[in-house]
This record gives C-alpha cells, structure tokens and sequence, in this order.
C-alpha cells in the first residue's frame, strides 16, 4: 500500500482523468443531492409534509431493488408535476423563454426543464471553497487530461477553459473523442434537459447502451489513471459503469487497474487524508482500488499540479483533432502543414511533428484562409498568418474566387515585398468602382449625411443601414465612424459573415472594401508611384 499522495501520484505515467460525481457541485455550488432535489420538486406539487414518504413507499412496490429507487421515485413525481405543469395549477411554471421553447418545440419533458432552469439559476459558488476552485481550475492547463461526469451542471464548462464537451452517451459514442481536454456528460446537461438521465426510463436506455459506452471509454480507464471524486464508493452509478467496463477484462487486465484507480471520499472528520486499500467484487472479478478519505480537496489539487503535460492540454486536444480530421479527409488546415514527405531521400526518421506558431512553420495550411476571414481580418485583426504569406500563398487565387475582388489596400500597405499585380488590382478598385450604377442612381434619394446619422437610426437593422452608407458621397463617409460601426458588427457576431442572408453578407462586404479603401487606399496610390 502507498505511503503518502505524493507516491501515488509520483505513480501515475500520465495526468489523469477526473471521474466526477454530485458530491463536487453540492460543495462547490451548494446544489441538493438526488433525494434533495426531488424532495424540492415534490414541495412544489404537494405542501403534504409526508408527500416524499408517500412516493418512496409506492416507488418501493414498484422496484426490484433497492437501485431502482429513486429513479422510480422521479418517475411517479415527474408524471404528477408534468400534469400539473400543463394545467399550470399551483403557479409551478418558472421557466424562462430558452426553456418554455425547449418544451414547446423539442418536446422536453416540463419537470425535466424545471430542474435544468433550477440548477442553473442555482449554481453559484460557495465562497468557502474560492481558493480550492481556483487551484481546481489550474489542473485543468496541465494537469488534467478529462472530465467523466454524471453531474447536469455546468461548473467544468464554466472553469475548464478550452475543454470541448460531449453530451450523453449518443454523443460520446458517435464522435471522434480524442482523450484529451474534454468534458463527458454521460448523464446529460442542464443546457439540453432532454438529454437528463433521472427516471427509471432514462435509465433503462442506459443500461441499454452502457456496453457501448464502455467500449468508448475502454482506451481512457485503460491509458489514464481515473481519480474518482464526489462520489460515495457504494454509488449505483460508479458501480453499474465500472460492471460494464470490467466484464470486457480479463483478470490480468483488471489486475493492472490496481494502481490506476483513485477513489476520493469526503470525510470531515480527517484532519489531512487517509490512504487504504479497497476492494470491490464485480461478478467473479476483484477490482482493487486506493481509498483516500480527505476534508480538503487542495491537499489533493496541490499534489496533482505538480504532474504536467508538457503541454496545455487544450491545446493537445486541438491539435489530436486536427490531426485526426486530417487523417480522415487527407485536406490539410491552417494549423496543419504537410511538407512533401513522400520524397525517397527522406528517411522514415528525419520526418518530425511540429506545434509552433503558424507563421514560423509550412504554409500549406493556408489554403484554409477564406475570403470570409480575410474581410473579417481587414477590421478585427485577427488574421493567423503574416501578411506577405497571404498575399504571396493565396491572394491571387481568392481574388478570382470572388466576383468583387477583395479588400487589398490593407494587406498591401502592411506588406514588406511589392505585389505589382494585386497592386495594380487594387488601384482599379477605387470608390467609384466599389459602388455599383444602381447604388449611384439611387443616391439623390438617400437624405443622410454621414454613417453615425444612419447607425443611430437603423442601427438594429445592419443590413438596411449598411446599404444606406453605401448611397452615400465618398466625402460624407468618415472612415473612422464606419470602422466603429464594423467592429461593433464583429463584436456582436464575429460569424456574421457565414449568415445565411446573403444580402447581408454582401452588404457588409461591400462596406468593408469601403473602409478598406478610404483608410489604406491612399497609401497604396503613393506606393504605385515610387
């Protein structure tokens, strides 16, 4: 048996996973247990003080044991408040216009959609626990490879930065998970009550797919050491996963799980921890695992911060997907750049994988530069490559894609080399050709007279005023107006330009090449002329 957390952890070949359990939300967000939450939604339907007493008992007439309880128990109230809820009788109809359409459109279950609003609207730290979040949140860079969760709450999307999420077992079946810096819902997410597993239907269909979800999981518990936390160490939830992962082991392969297996259990009255061994019995297999009892989870936070991935695991994440993208479509991105490598002078060994900035590696990748992001890049600066790439790579090829060329003044301002050919594009494109005959024949008609006139009147309505800035003189359109009037488009909605109001699109690009001309297109004059 270990020593110490330092040993077990000094153990580990990797960062491990957190398996995660109610227990992290109640202390963390003060939310109730399972018992606790229905006893609150019951109150709502009954103000009997034996109300919970009188499901429990009809619940237990139902089951076969003692498992089955609660979900059984959710069943009986979720029909009743469901009846309720649709007859709006006591005023139990709390939800907000996100939820009240997911019951009106997707036909969610009311009950379900009351907790996921409850807990929501519930979730707020405790301020007790600050400094234990905080030194939590910091795992989450280096040091923690995943979340597995039964938990509905949204706290490791809230405190895990850059973690993607996957929702239910569907989801986590049918997508490439990548084993790194993602979160598993297995039992749904307040953000989508539909998925909520609580009842004994939910947890059928569970049951029903648990094999599958074992088998996605099989290369995690196999890979990572797994430290579970918030759970009881007799929880139904832990036991069914583990059943179904540990019948597809052999004894040898469940032996090896000995070292890998944290199990984590609050105790208030352990002044630092106890470590001891614990043994569980599924079917005719042991499974062996460490118990550690703890009142202050940052004794295990600080141990484990001192385990690190070299690199953020977020970023691991991003590019194993890329990777694994590239793998399936064989297209490379702009984050992955693929030299020639079927060269036969190159050796096997020379070939090397590189994580760097972009612009410092082959640039490849740089066919996954749109013209979208270019537009967008002219006044959010948010470009990922260096400017004479782009316009040695690429410019020429995007400008043809694009029947109204695209904004050059800025990019060729910016630029070291000279590009006479998109230099000589770019003078083309003055203000009188960026505005089209049927804009020019239109103007008398506009009676505004600069961009901050129009935005203050139609500033809810971007596609309107945009086309009203297009109408009108190029002397009234002062540049640095129409850049704050971009940039707060941007702000609002940086996907603005993949719309499907292609009217909209167009608008705004046009309003772009614009400002693009008025703020850079003097420079490039001067340029051509030296």
């Amino acid at each position: 048996m270990y020593k110490n957390l330092k040993e077990i952890i000094d153990n580990f070949n990797t960062t491990p996973f957190l398996f995660v359990g109610s227990g992290i939300t109640r202390r963390y967000y003060d939310l109730p247990s399972w018992k606790g939450l229905l006893e609150i939604f019951i109150s709502k339907i009954s103000s009997d003080e034996f109300a919970f007493a009188s499901y429990e008992n009809k619940a237990k007439e139902l089951i076969r044991n003692e498992s089955e309880l609660y979900p059984k128990i959710a069943e009986l109230v979720e029909k009743d408040f469901n009846n309720l809820w649709f007859k709006n009788e006591k005023g139990i109809r709390n939800l907000d216009d996100y939820y009240s359409n997911k019951v009106k459109k997707e036909s969610v279950s009311p009950f379900k959609a009351e907790i996921a609003m409850y807990i929501k609207n519930q979730s707020n730290i405790v301020p007790t626990y600050i400094e234990e979040i905080e030194k939590l949140k910091k795992l989450s860079i280096k040091s923690i490879s995943g979340i597995i969760t039964t938990n509905y709450d949204n706290f490791f999307e809230e405190n895990f930065e850059g973690y993607k999420r996957y929702v239910g077992q569907d989801e986590l079946i049918f997508s490439g998970i990548q084993g790194i810096g993602e979160i598993y819902k297995i039992h749904g997410t307040i953000e989508e009550p539909k998925s909520i597993i609580i009842d004994t239907k939910d947890y059928n269909e569970f049951e029903d797919k648990s094999n599958y979800l074992a088998a996605k999981l099989m290369t995690i518990f196999i890979e990572h050491p797994i430290i579970f936390i918030g759970y009881s160490i007799s929880d139904i939830n832990i036991q069914d996963i583990l059943n179904s992962i540990i019948k597809c082991l052999d004894i040898e392969k469940v032996a090896k799980l000995k070292n890998r297996f944290i199990f984590i259990e609050y105790s208030p009255v352990v002044e630092e921890y106890e470590i001891s061994e614990y043994t569980m019995k599924i079917e005719d297999k042991f499974l062996e695992m460490t118990r550690i009892k703890m009142n202050d989870f940052s004794i295990l936070y600080d141990e484990l911060s001192k385990k690190k991935n070299k690199i953020p695991a977020k970023i691991l994440r991003y590019y194993k997907d890329e990777l694994y993208n590239f793998v399936i479509t064989n297209e490379p991105t702009s984050t992955i750049k693929v030299g020639n490598i079927e060269d036969e002078r190159i050796k096997d060994e020379e070939l090397v994988m590189a994580i760097g900035k972009v612009q410092e590696v082959a640039f490849d990748g740089l066919r996954g530069f749109s013209a979208n992001e270019w537009y967008r890049d002219i006044i959010m600066n948010d470009k990922r490559f260096k400017v004479d790439d782009i316009l040695e790579q690429i410019a020429l090829k995007l400008q043809k894609e694009n029947s109204n060329g695209l904004p050059l003044n800025k990019y060729l301002s910016e630029s070291i080399k000279r590009y006479e050919e998109l230099e000589k594009i770019a003078l083309g494109n003055d203000f009188d050709n960026i505005i089209s005959k049927s804009i020019k024949n239109s103007r008398h008609r506009v009676k505004y007279n600069s961009v901050n006139e129009i935005w203050k009147e139609h500033g809810n309505n971007w596609l309107y005023a945009l086309d009203k800035i297009a109408h009108l003189d190029e002397e009234k359109i002062n540049v640095e107006d129409l850049e704050k009037i971009l940039i707060e488009i941007f702000k609002k909605d940086n996907n603005v330009l993949e719309s499907n109001d292609n009217s909209l699109k167009s608008n705004l690009r046009r309003a772009i090449r614009i400002y693009d001309y008025l703020k850079y297109g003097k420079k490039i004059k001067e340029l051509s002329i030296t």
